[in-house]
């Protein structure tokens, strides 16, 4: 990435315009271009572009879709973002982001680190926040300027996205003809570009092929030497991970906050009774320069899954979140508090142990309802059950309230900053047990051996590789082979766990009588199945 020299003689503007569906990002594009090019009503999921001539300038304006709207899918989001790089590589003499005035700010920031994680940090140096509904500024009970507005202390957060931008701002109103707003709009623009030398420019970009989002550079440390290193690979690669198991009841709402959590509706959610969820079922995407897991999962405590469904499904909960989860989130639905739900906590530490009321929160869905009633959660809990109470007590008091309706950026950048809090009381580790231990030392074992197989035939078949190349090479195939033992241990354990249930069918059968409920005895029965078949691999 460069910045070409600029010079006053450059016939050429190149604008990219990125928002959010509904800011006012098409018709601010048609202002520009001094007529309805773009567009307005419609949900935009291709990027548009037209040009059009003002004074000596030919300006060109790229107009984007919300790269992060959650309806996307990978395949088109894939899509979208080798189109936007390749519109993009003439070069672009501005970034707009057009954020509509007297609106709540939403997701906004996080598009502005989406299109510095695409495009490169230096791009930075050429965002600007592009204000809209200019107009309502006018409508105020006492009319003000943009620069007066953004100084009320009661818009702290637009302050943030203009300081984001390194203090650049401009104001359109669309909805009539403002004589001068587009030229002042372009002369900022060319103090920009005056500023910065130049265009921004793309010489190369390192992107990542992974459905998983931006990711962090190669490290330029030499691959290991000895799959002994395995381990320390492993947590050198995972250091800015974060791996959340989602547990609850069938309906509270698990699906619908791990499409919150992600960003992007992956996780099959609804409001009807029967689950949606059957099986464990893993997401992965990197938001504010974190890997984020989520292992939503079914009701495990639900007693209409049989001993084969929850056999399979703790497997993959273990599985997934190896070497351990940073944090349990029980999710309870807001005004429904049931007595499997009173008991969550019991039956987690029944199997995890004491240690895990450490790395356990209380996470409650349908904040609407509350808001309908101009209650806060707080006011809720004071109220309601004392068992919920103590429920929460129990989990250090550590607790969240989400509307999975309005699903924005701000909500879920409050929820990862509750639970990075609780890790770091945690000294920044994540949850571990002999469990989870066994389950990591023999992910790791078949590892090695399937690491060795890979970095032997690629050897054979890519002899001359200079060593920045082969780096990248290493750990691409690091990735790939902790994926397939993971399958590999999952698929193991899944057959000796099938032989074993059925084996001690009686003694599994004895211990559900002697549990408070049928399924927790199931539960259990299968951990500790689990555990004692954990060494059949090694």
């Amino acid at each position: 990435m460069s910045e070409i020299c600029y010079s006053p003689d450059d016939p050429e503007i190149r604008i990219l315009l990125i928002g959010r569906y509904g800011s006012g990002q098409s018709s601010s594009g048609n202002t520009i271009l001094g007529e309805k090019r773009f567009k307005v009503k419609r949900h935009e999921t291709e990027i548009c572009e037209d040009i059009t001539q003002i004074g000596e300038k030919r300006v060109y304006v790229i107009n984007s879709p919300d790269l992060l709207d959650p309806d996307l899918s990978e395949e088109k989001l894939e899509e979208l973002k080798e189109q936007l790089v390749s519109r993009c590589s003439a070069g672009l003499s501005a970034v707009l982001l057009t954020v509509p005035l007297e609106q709540p700010v939403q997701n906004e920031e996080e598009i502005l680190d989406y299109i510095k994680d695409l495009l490169g940090p230096n791009v930075q140096k050429y965002m600007m926040v592009l204000f809209t509904r200019g107009d309502e500024l006018d409508d105020l009970d006492e009319p003000q300027t943009i620069e007066e507005y953004l100084q009320s202390k009661d818009h702290a957060d637009l302050q943030r996205l203009v300081t984001e931008c390194g203090g650049k701002f401009h104001c359109f109103n669309n909805k009539k003809h403002v004589e001068g707003q587009v030229e002042k709009l372009l002369q900022k623009i060319e103090e920009i570009m005056m500023k910065n030398r130049g265009k921004f420019t793309m010489e190369q970009m390192k992107r990542s092929g992974s459905k998983r989002g931006p990711r962090v550079n190669f490290s330029e440390e030499s691959p290991a030497k000895s799959p002994d290193e395995i381990q320390q690979i492993t947590e050198t690669e995972r250091k800015d991970q974060i791996r959340l198991v989602l547990l609850g009841k069938t309906g509270c709402g698990k699906s619908a906050t791990g499409n919150t959590i992600i960003g992007r509706k992956v996780f099959d959610s609804s409001a009807a009774s029967n689950s949606q969820t059957k099986q464990c079922q893993s997401e992965i995407t990197v938001r504010m320069g974190k890997e984020i897991s989520v292992i939503d999962t079914p009701g495990l405590y639900d007693t209409e899954l049989s001993k084969g469904q929850v056999q399979r499904e703790i497997v993959k909960c273990v599985t997934f979140t190896s070497p351990g989860p940073h944090a349990f989130i029980i999710i309870i639905r807001v005004g429904r508090f049931t007595e499997e739900e009173k008991n969550t906590v019991q039956h987690l530490k029944e199997v995890f142990g004491e240690q895990i009321l450490k790395y356990t929160m209380i996470l409650f869905t349908y904040k609407d309802q509350l808001e309908k009633q101009n209650e806060t959660i707080e006011q809720y809990l004071q109220r309601g059950d004392p068992d919920l109470k103590e429920l929460v007590q129990s989990c250090g008091n550590r607790f969240f309230c989400l509307d999975n309706e309005s699903a924005g950026f701000p909500q879920f950048k409050d929820l990862i900053s509750k639970i990075e809090t609780m890790m770091e009381e945690n000294g920044g580790t994540h949850f571990s047990s002999d469990m989870f231990d066994e389950t990591e030392k023999c992910i790791q074992e078949i590892q090695k051996q399937k690491l060795d197989e890979k970095v032997k035939q690629h050897k054979q078949q890519k002899k001359r590789l200079t060593k920045t190349e082969w780096r990248k090479i290493y750990w691409s195939l690091v990735e790939e082979s902790r994926q397939e033992a993971e399958q590999s241990f999952s698929d193991i354990n899944l057959h000796f766990l099938g032989s074993s249930l059925t084996m001690t069918s009686e003694e599994g059968a004895s211990a559900t009588k002697e549990a408070e409920h049928k399924a927790t005895g199931l539960f259990r029965a299968v951990i500790l199945a689990f555990r004692e078949r954990l060494c059949v691999i090694q």
